[in-house]
């Protein structure tokens, strides 16, 4: 059906001149249909962009003024520019050899992440290897397994007196080996090669094999037509992966507050968090720091996406070959080893350790049949108890921000992909620079943004205005700035998949943007969008960085409170707590993964239940 059209109304004047116009109902309708258009279009277009504003660009703001005016956020503000801060960054040895540290660990680490990352995807999606249809599950759950977990689990099983040492008594080469640089690279690169092995998999998904065939046609062997031939077609892929790895790195926080802290090996990360939250505080060094790192990073992301830009994609053609899978013969078992070891020491003996010792009195007493015990659960889970109240306060922190986030990044990647509104392409390049910011960096930023004195003039802070700063709101607007831009970029990839002519008609039929985005684009991307909200809940879950420098004073979050529980040596209460903590996240999981299939089928028998119902009846009536 076509929409029913308002129609002019002729209207001849005394000189005889025809002047078209409107009935005044016809004009009332119209006005009253522009009014409810703007307001949808401020209401959906507006409200992302002054939040994306607010807490990302306005904090980032700050941390640039901090570095450039070092007094401007003093109780008498100073205006008067100068490189003080740069300058004492390169002229304190600590700083400086926090930072040179960060930059050639996190390239090492990038190199062994990509070797791996690679390797494990080509066995998983090129090869006849057992079990490789395990190993995307895998990789995601080390994907989501915090850092700071890791390096605290492996810390314990490596060190002098712990239950592995007890059977098998490592040498002193070992245990100083580990608690060094080598420890760190080998924790990161454990945390960081699923960025390749995803990146990788993607790539390996369009490359057919007529080009091996070809190569298989001209004499060369297997090995020899994947070294010349499938390697360089595969570079750009790992080269985007291994610079995503080395942000990842570079940014890590939780390596560098456990295993690089035992190790004596001070990184740019722990230097930022030094610099705040000791005395004195040194605001101009932390904003110094950060900087320099979101320079780092966004230096390493920009070159990552022009290197996805240059990328050649002649192998995606209309006579691609399905990938074959290549048989290994006798090197499926050393291939299955590798794998095996990979997965064990980046995922089976952390979780394991954090298990064991979760049930554990105390951890000194070894393996002991007096020493086991589910004391720790029912402490930490116990009525009115200090982590009891921090998990029930993170629960609904990364429920909200995996909300909030999902709901607002869908109208910003609606504005850049889907319109032309002046500006698009500014935003598009902030929420993808902006990916580079580490949650350390934007905590400092609000740290300077939200305690400044001027503020005190619009009603924010002081004795008679709202108080903003030092509240768990804060804490939860960090949170949102932190994840808004993944939400946006991943969103902008899922807008690819609809189509333009459904958005063309539903603008015919009059639907406004907001009609637009949550009637046609929401319900289309559904699946797409409920990996978003998990993405940012499992990560607003085991955010540290953000929630060590601006928790409230009593108010810790979950990771909060089990480093807490680490520093005061209380392993039993920290691992049980997170062990609880990768069960509400495993739980999640399950349950995105499984309701909609779930829905699905109770709706089909639904469906098939009115069919036969309506059937019935129908059979019934023709026999009367």
């Amino acid at each position: 059906m076509v929409p029913q059209q308002h129609r002019s109304v002729a209207i001849v004047d005394e000189q005889g001149e025809v002047e078209l116009s409107t009935s005044p109902s016809v004009t009332s309708s119209l006005s009253r249909s522009a009014l409810l258009r703007l307001i949808s279009m401020l209401l959906v277009v507006g409200i992302p962009i002054v939040v994306l504003g607010l807490l990302v660009l306005y904090p980032l703001a700050a941390i640039l003024l901090q570095s450039v005016f070092p007094n401007i956020y003093a109780i008498n503000p100073d205006v008067t520019p100068g490189l003080s801060a740069l300058k004492q960054v390169f002229s304190d040895p600590l700083n400086y050899q926090a930072f040179g540290n960060s930059l050639w660990l996190s390239a090492i680490t990038a190199l062994i992440a990509s070797l791996v990352g690679t390797t494990l995807a080509i066995l998983a999606k090129r090869t006849d290897l057992p079990f490789r249809g395990m190993m995307d599950t895998l990789v995601w759950i080390i994907f989501f397994f915090p850092s700071f977990l890791i390096g605290e689990a492996w810390s314990l099983i490596l060190i002098r007196g712990g239950i592995p040492d007890q059977f098998l008594h490592f040498s002193d080469a070992l245990i100083k080996g580990f608690f060094s640089p080598a420890g760190v690279i080998f924790v990161l690169s454990l945390k960081s090669f699923p960025y390749v092995y995803i990146s990788v998999s993607a790539a390996l998904r369009w490359l057919g094999s007529e080009f091996e065939d070809a190569a298989r046609l001209s004499g060369a062997r297997v090995w020899r037509a994947w070294l010349s031939i499938n390697t360089p077609l595969l570079a750009p892929a790992i080269f985007a992966g291994g610079l995503i790895a080395f942000a990842e790195a570079l940014s890590d926080f939780g390596t560098a507050a456990t295993i690089a802290q035992s190790s004596n090996v001070t990184l740019v990360t722990y230097q930022i968090y030094a610099a705040i939250n000791t005395a004195p505080v040194n605001f101009s060094a932390a904003a110094a720091l950060s900087l320099l790192l979101f320079m780092a990073i966004a230096l390493a992301l920009l070159v990552q996406t022009g290197v996805q830009r240059r990328r050649s994609f002649q192998v995606i053609s209309g006579r691609n070959r399905p990938a074959r899978p290549i048989s290994l013969g006798l090197w499926r078992w050393p291939a299955l080893l590798f794998c095996i070891l990979v997965f064990t020491l980046a995922l089976l003996l952390p979780l394991s350790m954090c298990l064991i010792l979760s049930f554990l009195h105390a951890f000194g007493n070894g393996l002991t049949s007096s020493n086991w015990t589910v004391a720790n659960y029912m402490a930490v889970l116990a009525q009115g108890s200090d982590a009891l109240d921090a998990l029930s306060r993170t629960v609904w922190l990364a429920l909200g921000t995996a909300t909030m986030t999902t709901l607002l990044g869908l109208p910003i990647a609606f504005i850049i992909r889907r319109t032309h509104l002046p500006g698009r392409s500014i935003l598009s390049m902030f929420t993808l620079v902006t990916i580079a910011v580490p949650g350390i960096i934007l905590a400092c930023g609000y740290i300077f943004a939200w305690n400044a004195p001027y503020l005190e003039n619009i009603g924010i802070g002081g004795q008679d205005g709202i108080q903003f700063y030092g509240t768990i709101w804060l804490l939860f607007c960090a949170y949102i700035g932190g994840n808004l831009p993944y939400a946006t970029r991943l969103s902008i990839g899922g807008l690819e998949q609809v189509g333009t002519n459904m958005l063309e008609t539903g603008r015919v039929q009059g639907a406004n943007i907001f009609q637009l985005i949550f009637h046609i684009v929401g319900p289309l991307l559904r699946s797409h969008l409920l990996s978003i909200w998990l993405l940012v809940f499992t990560g607003t879950m085991f955010e540290l960085a953000a929630s060590e420098l601006l928790y409230p004073p009593g108010q810790p979050t979950l990771p909060v409170q089990i480093i807490s529980f680490f520093n005061d040596f209380k392993l039993g209460p920290g691992m049980a707590l997170s062990m609880l903590n990768v069960a509400i996240v495993a739980f999640a999981l399950i349950a995105i993964r499984v309701l909609p299939w779930l829905v699905g089928k109770i709706g089909g028998r639904m469906q098939r239940r009115k069919a036969n119902y309506a059937q019935y009846v129908s059979t019934d009536q023709t026999a009367q």
